[in-house]
């Protein structure tokens, strides 16, 4: 993944306290699903918040690629250029 894309991935405050309290993270991938699990491997608390064992987004949780939600766009394959922003909101999350 040397060559992929590098992106901020912005955290609902529900979702900061698995990630070492960050707000915000930058991780590298050429998916939204590779972009998690690099998150995931990084921060090993927030996979289990973020997808199920077999690697489907769980329920209650809203990913955006710059204002466009994932679920208008091609899911966890949607493709991600340089400097695009992530955002992951929990439900309840302010």
């Amino acid at each position: 993944m040397f060559d992929s894309p590098v992106v901020s991935i912005h955290l609902s405050p529900g979702l900061r306290s698995y990630a070492g309290g960050h707000d915000e993270i930058t991780v590298s991938g050429d998916t939204v699903g590779e972009l998690l699990e690099a998150l995931g491997h990084e921060y090993p608390a927030i996979r289990s918040r973020l997808t199920s064992g077999d690697g489907e987004l769980l329920p209650g949780l809203a990913i955006y690629l710059g204002g466009r939600s994932l679920r208008d766009l091609q899911g966890l394959a949607t493709p991600v250029g340089l400097e695009e922003v992530v955002s992951i909101v929990a439900a309840g999350a302010g």
